[in-house]
């Protein structure tokens, strides 16, 4: 396929993912995928991102897709909440810490007494928990306060990575939008919380929309991988922003689900939601691109089913992904639910068996006993959690639903798909399991001028991409509508 190709980096919890995107001017081809892993450090009783091994792969993608091709861009998206602190020399402070590093434990519950959760997000249009960037940087005078007073620069992940790509400093307005630091509207940093909360702003740089060009590599960096003058693009750098942003004929009264690690989960608007109801349903405002917001949950996801596979592993069990859902699809339903949001399911480590059980005795549950009533209990809580989110926006937010689109790594699942789909009672569209690189290469081709909006952009990804559909089973809708109706009336969910 003869065209622009431009290469995407997406980075995740646990891996990080790269492909070639190749547009002919009708159709995108998005392939040549390249992986590696993202193996957080523990150190010294911390928990940090081994930023520079994901900066050399990134280089060492960068190579392979050089060899063959002429790349004309690249673009970095990643999860939401780390950042890095650059001396007035442009130099990395200290490393990166991992979003659920235990520093943060209780500065929530300290931050609340000078900002109210309430005012908080009227400033900002956005609920934290712990693992959020404002908690991060709220934790400093507790631990060591000299670092965020000496930081010249505070850069996200992405818009760091293409620092040390480009040697251009600034924000992109996505990822900025998942720190709770900027402004409901997504269009200035919410300097009244900074200051309410003694938070220096000299740190902070300018915001940029995605699509912005951030000029072209270093020449040590397009000599060593071949690319050259490639230029680098501040794609839209939050993760699910830039999967949003690709999938297939998305618009208004629908709602996205991003399936991975976390859930991220919600409905596209061009303006922000700060109502008592869009509170108290804990739900967020973040930008996408141009002038579309985000209103969303998120949550753990496959987070959940990973520390159980630890457990598992820590027990001398080694069972494989396709073990563990035939082992789900042979047993039969127990009825009882965990709350995906619950802390101690959050924080790492423990037997996350024990964990499972001694929630469910301290809600009145039956407590579980094999491993695939485990596995079973948390794909039908997460299933549970994505159809009480969508019953609020439909219910309490008065918005009207009438599409799903499921999207990203956790769509190959099709255990979880069924249940989501049962769980809403709708039909469900799945596929894109690499949406975030779809989107991260279709923004970039935005930024070089081959479309115009995020809805020709979208145009095109219905030309390219197919999505599956899951049906819901019959008789189904009774035992879901039960089971939030308990998890409503125990108080677990408001």
């Amino acid at each position: 396929m003869a065209g622009k190709i431009v290469v995407a980096a997406d980075l995740g919890a646990s891996g990080g993912k790269m492909a070639k995107g190749c547009f002919d001017g009708n159709t995108l081809q998005v392939d040549h995928f390249y992986e590696f892993a993202n193996q957080p450090m523990e150190l010294n009783g911390n928990l940090y991102w081994d930023l520079f091994r994901l900066y050399n792969s990134i280089l060492d993608g960068m190579s392979y897709y050089a060899e063959d091709n002429k790349v004309e861009a690249i673009g970095i998206d990643a999860w939401g909440a780390s950042y890095g602190f650059l001396d007035k020399k442009g130099r990395l402070l200290e490393q990166v810490y991992h979003y659920r590093d235990l520093r943060t434990e209780h500065s929530l519950e300290r931050m609340y007494r000078i900002l109210p959760k309430r005012k908080l997000f009227e400033l900002t249009g956005c609920q934290p928990n712990r693992t959020y960037t404002l908690p991060q940087l709220y934790s400093y005078p507790e631990h060591d306060d000299r670092i965020i007073n000496l930081a010249h620069k505070m850069l996200f992940l992405p818009d760091l990575l293409e620092y040390f790509l480009s040697g251009e400093i600034s924000t992109e307005r996505s990822i900025a939008g998942t720190s709770s630091l900027l402004r409901p509207e997504q269009d200035q940093w919410a300097y009244e919380v900074f200051n309410t909360l003694g938070i220096q702003t000299g740190m902070l740089t300018n915001l940029v929309d995605g699509g912005t060009q951030r000029g072209t590599v270093l020449n040590g960096v397009g000599n060593s991988t071949g690319v050259g003058k490639a230029k680098v693009i501040a794609t839209v750098g939050h993760d699910t922003a830039a999967a949003v942003a690709g999938i297939p004929d998305f618009g208004v009264n629908q709602v996205y689900i991003s399936v991975g690690t976390n859930i991220n989960m919600g409905i596209e608007l061009t303006s922000s939601i700060t109502s008592e109801k869009a509170y108290e349903g804990g739900f967020k405002n973040a930008g996408v691109l141009e002038d579309r917001k985000m209103l969303y949950r998120d949550f753990s996801a496959f987070w959940l089913l990973n520390e159980l596979i630890r457990t598992w592993r820590e027990e001398g069990k080694n069972y494989d992904y396709s073990v563990i859902m035939d082992m789900v699809m042979r047993c039969k339903t127990k009825g009882v639910y965990i709350d995906v949001e619950e802390a101690s399911f959050n924080n790492p480590g423990e037997n996350m068996k024990q964990k499972i059980n001694d929630y469910l005795l301290k809600t009145g549950q039956e407590a579980l006993r094999t491993d695939a009533e485990f596995a079973r209990c948390i794909l039908e809580s997460i299933a549970l959690k994505v159809k009480y989110c969508t019953e609020y926006l439909k219910k309490r937010l008065n918005i009207p639903l009438d599409k799903v689109s499921v999207i990203n790594g956790g769509t190959r699942n099709h255990v979880l798909m069924q249940m989501i789909s049962d769980a809403l009672d709708l039909p469900i569209y799945c596929g894109l399991p690499y949406a975030t690189l779809v989107g991260n290469v279709l923004i970039q081709l935005y930024a070089l001028g081959e479309f115009q909006s995020v809805d020709e952009i979208r145009e095109v990804s219905g030309r390219s991409f197919t999505m599956n559909e899951y049906l819901p089973q019959s008789g189904e809708r009774a035992r879901w509508d039960a089971g939030l109706q308990d998890m409503m009336d125990k108080g677990i969910y408001k």
